[in-house]
């Protein structure tokens, strides 16, 4: 009669990795890699890279993209004086900012800032600079009168309708010019800017030196870029909402 032993820690060591050994760890690691990137390959034939990047836009937080187009290069004479706003939305899409009957564009090579009348047709259409490169036809019948961009005061100050004025606050600093343009019997009125705000932003950077004691000015005219212009219906043509183009 055999009698039988109590297995012994050592006997169960033994056991256990003899038993282990005999588990192929390998294989099972490298079919589950296969079976995890055929997976994936399956994933990608079925719904294609288009698929997968439509599955990834919806587990990621959303974005507002916003990619700003260029000015129109006629702004100041494809949008008229009196022209509808909702045809104006139509050319120009929707504003970046809206007031009390005013619309304000940013643009990537400029700012435009539109006004309108009580029966919503457009006032006042005033655009200002914020690429050095960027030109911008100007109507003018009375002088000859640069683009802007191009323009400086000089060419503004030789033309005996136009008058100058020295504006300035805790805020800013600007030179305007103002006048009436147009052929006799259909006025409208014009306005330009020299306007450097005190506060740092996109608006193209222009410098002058005025003496408020003889209410003059000291820098030279021909070194004075224009960075914004006008058109209105009225002649109060307020100065360019310059903080258009700063954004929160």
């Amino acid at each position: 009669m055999h009698s039988t032993q109590p297995a012994t820690p050592m006997t169960v060591a033994v056991n256990m990795t003899e038993l282990i050994s005999l588990i192929p760890f390998k294989d099972i690691v490298v079919n589950g890699i296969g079976g995890f990137l055929g997976g994936l390959a399956l994933l990608w034939l079925a719904i294609g890279s288009r698929g997968i990047r439509s599955l990834r836009s919806k587990l990621e937080r959303p974005r507002v993209r916003i990619e700003r187009r260029m000015t129109p290069e006629n702004i100041f004479t494809g949008i008229e004086l009196g022209a509808p706003a909702q045809w104006v939305q139509q050319q120009l899409g929707a504003p970046t900012k809206v007031g009390e009957k005013w619309w304000g564009y940013r643009f990537s090579d400029s700012l435009v800032s539109l006004s309108f009348s009580a029966n919503d047709s457009v006032e006042s259409i005033a655009v200002a600079l914020v690429d050095p490169a960027t030109t911008f036809e100007f109507p003018a019948w009375h002088f000859n009168c640069p683009p802007l961009g191009k323009m400086t005061l000089r060419d503004l100050l030789a033309a005996d309708h136009l008058s100058l004025e020295f504006n300035d606050s805790l805020r800013h600093s600007e030179l305007r010019i103002t006048g009436r343009e147009g052929p006799r019997g259909a006025w409208h009125y014009i306005a330009f800017g020299v306007l450097s705000p005190h506060i740092p932003g996109p608006l193209l950077s222009v410098d002058f030196e005025w003496d408020k004691e003889k209410d003059e000015l000291i820098s030279q005219p021909q070194e004075i870029k224009i960075n914004w212009a006008a058109v209105s219906s009225t002649s109060n043509i307020e100065g360019f909402p310059w903080d258009l183009g700063i954004s929160i």
